[in-house]
């Protein structure tokens, strides 16, 4: 962004009719925001998994210091927080908490979405905090997570990431 700004100068010897004005021009770069699809934080817990129920060990995430934005993997695989309601006592805490509103497209850019803790055979029992949520090309999606509601409260991951590596027609993958 280029800007030209001008300073007026008094001069003490220079008559009010003669002002004299000093011109510049300023330039100012601003860096494009970092996309968030490349560059973004490893999550790969393995208590986080809804194959993980019944723990002994309860996991809180209002304890994280959350910053930036988090790709989730299970053993090695790049998974999605889930999208639908969570068995209580999963993903090793007692109130796993799951994204209400789906997964945004590509195209959609990022998008702020509910996060449901489930508790008490309620699904929302606990209405956490929203996040944000970012489709990447490559079939996968980042998170920016931020402290839950309270404790027994953690982020799941566990739902693998269908990719079509053929065409998709009518939610159908083919050859």
């Amino acid at each position: 962004i280029n800007h030209s700004t001008f300073q007026k100068i008094k001069n003490a010897s220079c008559s009010p009719e003669n002002t004299v004005y000093n011109f510049s021009n300023v330039s100012i770069t601003t860096a494009p925001p970092v996309d968030p699809c490349y560059s973004y934080n490893v999550l790969d817990d393995p208590w986080r998994s809804t194959n993980n129920q019944h723990s002994s060990q309860i996991m809180c995430d209002s304890w994280v210091s959350w910053n930036g934005w988090y790709r989730l993997f299970i053993q090695g695989q790049s998974v999605q927080m889930p999208d639908t309601c969570v068995d209580e006592y999963s993903c090793g805490t007692h109130a796993p908490l799951w994204l209400n509103g789906g997964h945004p497209a590509v195209e959609d850019g990022v998008v702020t979405r509910d996060v449901c803790g489930h508790y008490d055979n309620d699904c929302c029992a606990f209405l956490s905090n929203p996040i944000k949520v970012k489709a990447c090309p490559g079939d996968y999606y980042v998170y920016e997570f931020v402290s839950p509601v309270g404790c027994s409260l953690a982020y799941c991951a566990g739902k693998y990431i269908y990719m079509c590596p053929f065409v998709y027609v009518r939610d159908n993958c083919f050859l």
